[in-house]
């Protein structure tokens, strides 16, 4: 990785780059002109007592202080505007692309840890710009104007820098490898850190069924423990570098006045040009600890830089289709579909067809791949081998946001969104909200709320029992009108007289030309056209009701 990759990342902002570097040129133009006008302040005006050409010289200072100010404050808001488009275009990017990810690279790793990771590693490159990685060119521009300005100055003097700037040079080259290690080791801690709260986030109501407190708050402590050392191990291995430096500058600072009294011994330098080139000597340092530890930077942010990379290389799943399917579909086909998960079959040759007008009703026991086969239909999951046909053409084929508007479904894990009941219905529907037109069980169930349709849900529905937010799910399912209707054990909280008014409501229901059911519920056969029957992976039989 090198800097041409960085700027690639900053291309959208060239322009303001562009306004960067021009004040950045201003910057130097001043700092060629400033040493001057020090010395004759110091040799014509302070030592010969002369105070209207120190108040002129004084003035000229003052206004050359105020423009470089100027110049670096709009180069800075420059600098911030870049930083924050920059940070809030890649992470919008970033979850952009997570949600639009193929499911299957959710199997070993959950969203939250997958998007969690990626947005660390953002704010982790971000420290190039919060590091003055946008301020290098004005750092060198700067030194390069002082350099030009002190080489008239006296010659011999800045020749006598160069031991120092090598030092530098070999001294940050060292201590690279050991910061990209200690940089590498922070990010693995907070990586491990996501993975473990992942966990946690899906293991709360265990946690307290098991009694688990205490060791998770112990591993809680470890973890940020492990963060705290690999940061503090980081900071401090930087103020030991700092320390070493400042050391070393203080060195060059009075090594120069030693050469410099020297100088004034042989009259081949003014006292004024001695002091305005020690004042301004670490201007030709500051270049090369600004472009070493943008290195630094560099080597630390290069894993982070990779794993964004590595993410964005993830295939997402087929939004880019123009294929989409007909107005009226006809027909499904499963066609010698297997799934294999790790080396484990799930499903293995399934082959059925499912025509328009037929409800049909999935059953077989628990890991017999009843919602696997779901999930290939959803589009959640793709066959290992074989073809999921929609009208002839696989249904990876067509675009894919085109595809699930056709589909209505309940699914088995109900998810509420922090919201009020008629939110979680509507979503991001264009369908109008009419109450009028849902089923009387669910409205019954909404109307015994405290607010109706405008109750607030809580976090994932934690303000609903187990059937309101099955109820709730149905009502969202309805409130589209699709062509499929997915059931995904819709009724499995559902009360003896909900279930039962369900059934009637699937029995007479004729809104979808499509309806699947997922159940362990006999019950459910007799208001349907066909039943397949899976057992350990396998359709074992489909017969007709």
């Amino acid at each position: 990785m090198n800097l041409r990759n960085i700027y690639k990342l900053f291309k959208p902002y060239t322009s303001s780059i562009a306004a960067i570097i021009l004040f950045s040129l201003l910057v130097s133009l001043v700092n060629i002109i400033t040493p001057f006008v020090n010395r004759f302040m110091i040799d014509q005006g302070l030592l010969r007592g002369n105070i209207s050409v120190v108040f002129s010289a004084v003035l000229l200072l003052l206004f050359l202080y105020l423009c470089d100010n100027a110049i670096q404050y709009f180069q800075r808001k420059q600098e911030i505007l870049v930083s924050n488009s920059f940070g809030k275009d890649l992470k919008i990017k970033a979850l952009s692309h997570g949600l639009k990810l193929n499911p299957r690279h959710f199997k070993d790793q959950g969203f939250y840890k997958i998007t969690g990771d990626v947005l660390y590693d953002i704010d982790n490159l971000l420290t190039i710009t919060s590091s003055n990685f946008l301020m290098l060119f004005l750092i060198i521009c700067k030194a390069i104007g002082a350099a030009i300005g002190l080489f008239f100055l006296n010659w011999r003097l800045a020749l006598l820098t160069l031991p120092f700037i090598f030092f530098k040079i070999v001294y940050n080259t060292w201590m690279r490898s050991r910061s990209e290690q200690l940089g590498k080791n922070l990010m693995d801690a907070n990586k491990n850190y996501n993975t473990w709260f992942s966990d946690l986030l899906s293991g709360a109501i265990d946690i307290k069924l098991w009694n688990l407190h205490s060791r998770k708050t112990a591993e809680y402590g470890e973890q940020i423990h492990n963060i705290n050392e690999a940061s503090k191990n980081l900071s401090l291995f930087t103020t030991k570098n700092n320390c070493v430096m400042r050391i070393v500058e203080l060195t060059f600072i009075n090594l120069m006045y030693l050469s410099g009294a020297a100088l004034i011994q042989k009259d081949q330098i003014s006292f004024g040009s001695l002091m305005t080139f020690i004042t301004f000597s670490t201007y030709l340092l500051v270049p090369i600890d600004a472009i070493m530890n943008l290195r630094i930077i560099l080597k630390q942010i290069r894993p982070s830089l990779q794993e964004i990379q590595r993410f964005f290389g993830l295939d997402e799943e087929n939004y880019d289709s123009t294929l989409e399917p007909n107005g009226i579909i006809s027909k499904i086909e499963f066609k010698d579909v297997s799934v294999t998960f790790e080396n484990r079959c799930i499903l293995q040759n399934i082959n059925f067809e499912i025509h328009r007008g037929e409800k049909v009703v999935f059953v077989g026991d628990n890991g017999s791949g009843k919602t696997t086969l779901l999930n290939l239909l959803l589009g959640l999951c793709q066959p290992s081998s074989g073809e999921v046909l929609i009208d002839g053409i696989p249904i990876q084929n067509y675009n894919i946001e085109a595809y699930r508007k056709k589909i209505s479904v309940v699914s088995q894990n109900v998810h509420l969104f922090s919201g009020t009941v008629r939110e979680n219905i509507l979503l991001d529907e264009e369908t109008p909200f009419d109450s009028g037109k849902y089923p009387l069980f669910c409205k019954k169930a909404v109307e015994k709320l405290e607010k109706n349709y405008d109750t607030t849900v809580g976090i994932d529905g934690t303000k609903l029992s187990g059937g309101e937010k099955q109820k709730v799910a149905l009502l969202r399912a309805l409130n589209r009108k699709g062509e499929f209707l997915v059931l995904d054990e819709a009724t499995s909280n559902y009360d003896s007289e909900s279930e039962e008014a369900f059934h009637l409501f699937i029995k007479e229901n004729t809104n979808y030309n499509f309806y699947f059911i997922v159940t362990h519920r006999k019950e459910f056969l007799e208001y349907t056209d066909k039943t397949i029957c899976l057992s350990h992976g396998k359709v074992s039989c489909i017969k007709q009701n």
